[in-house]
């Protein structure tokens, strides 16, 4: 039997505009202290399931990086970065509170959180670029037999590859929420053949405790 490989899809941990409840997309945000245990949680986990000096690839937003760091720190491997697993740009609504969005601007928030790929905040991008992007970079990084891959990224990035890695269609799956990642939660697949057989979505237990 072939070998298998693994490739693991990792949210950042917590920032303040996280906890605050706004928009964040591309803005230069670093872990609060509570998104550094949480990454430090998950290098842990990582490290009890047998994850070993493994391929990291990050987005090279802060609060992706800072993640990422903390798993080579503790798994050890290589650390690479790269502006196409960045989140979406969502342009003017960055920074703005999402309750504020929902009421100023409230049919084409209800586009967005309705999961239409095709929609685009003003001076922003849409799904389907993000798609585009990220699974345009991930290709040329997906684990070979007996490789493991780990890929820090964020919400929407992560939501965008496993559309395309598990072959669902964007706008129907988005209602289902079972791509959607906590902060620093994990998805791990298991590659054989080139193909996914196994696929554990969105996993938290390590993140239990932590507030």
């Amino acid at each position: 039997m072939t070998e298998s490989g693994t490739l693991i899809l990792a949210r950042h941990g917590r920032t303040a505009l996280n906890a605050a409840g706004r928009f964040q997309g591309q803005t230069q945000t670093p872990l609060d202290e509570l998104g550094r245990a949480q990454a430090q949680a998950l290098a842990a986990q990582l490290y009890t399931d047998g994850v070993r000096k493994p391929a990291i690839y990050s987005s090279d937003l802060p609060r992706a990086i800072q993640t990422a760091q903390a798993v080579q720190e503790r798994l050890g491997g290589t650390l690479h970065t790269d502006a196409a697993l960045r989140e979406i740009e969502f342009g003017s609504w960055d920074q703005q509170s999402i309750s504020g969005i929902e009421e100023q601007f409230p049919d084409d928030y209800w586009r967005f959180r309705g999961g239409d790929p095709s929609f685009v905040c003003p001076g922003g991008e849409c799904g389907h670029d993000v798609v585009a992007r990220a699974y345009g970079y991930l290709q040329a990084h997906l684990p070979g037999p007996g490789e493991t891959a780990v890929v820090v990224a964020h919400q929407l990035t992560i939501f965008a590859l496993l559309t395309r890695l598990l072959d669902e269609d964007y706008q129907t799956v988005w209602p289902t929420r079972r791509f959607n990642h906590a902060n620093a939660a994990f998805s791990r697949l298991t590659y054989q053949g080139g193909a996914v057989v196994n696929a554990e979505l969105a996993l938290s237990e390590h993140l239990a405790g932590l507030e």
